[in-house]
């Protein structure tokens, strides 16, 4: 089997694993919305719903349904875009930095666990080589878009 499909294989058995024990806090879409509001750079900062929902390649009524959602429990705030009044300006909430915290330490936990039969050498061997895939992936991404940039 080539490389390619481990990948693809692993990264499809990860979800399985995630979905099969989903946590009651988050749903999958809540935690990505979430995740993305606490990106370094956004941290803190206030985002525009049609930003955020081109970045995640949703729909911007799906997205808007999702913030309610998650404004009426709190995980976010809102409030009105000074320079357009029909925008709303979104930021992480002190809940909903608690709540990407626990779902992050649960997908932790079920990752660790599926480690937890290797030798430690052998998980500091994958976490190093697939820090380097990241690294060169991103790499990539930024060399192909600077290319296309008019």
């Amino acid at each position: 089997m080539q490389l390619s499909e481990q990948l693809a294989r692993a990264i499809t058995s990860m979800g399985r694993l995630i979905h099969d024990f989903q946590g009651e806090e988050l749903s999958r879409t809540d935690f990505i919305v979430l995740v993305r509001l606490a990106l370094p750079g956004t941290e803190g900062a206030e985002v525009r719903s049609r930003d955020l929902a081109r970045a995640e390649g949703l729909d911007p009524s799906t997205m808007s349904r999702r913030l309610g959602s998650l404004a009426d429990r709190g995980l976010i705030g809102r409030r009105p875009d000074p320079a357009d009044g029909r925008a709303s300006l979104l930021s992480l909430t002190d809940a909903g930095a608690a709540a990407v915290g626990r779902e992050r330490a649960r997908r932790v936990a079920l990752v660790t666990d599926a480690l937890d039969g290797w030798a430690e050498h052998d998980r500091a061997e994958l976490a190093r080589l697939l820090s380097q895939l990241t690294d060169s992936l991103e790499a990539r991404r930024a060399d192909r878009r600077e290319r296309s940039a008019p």
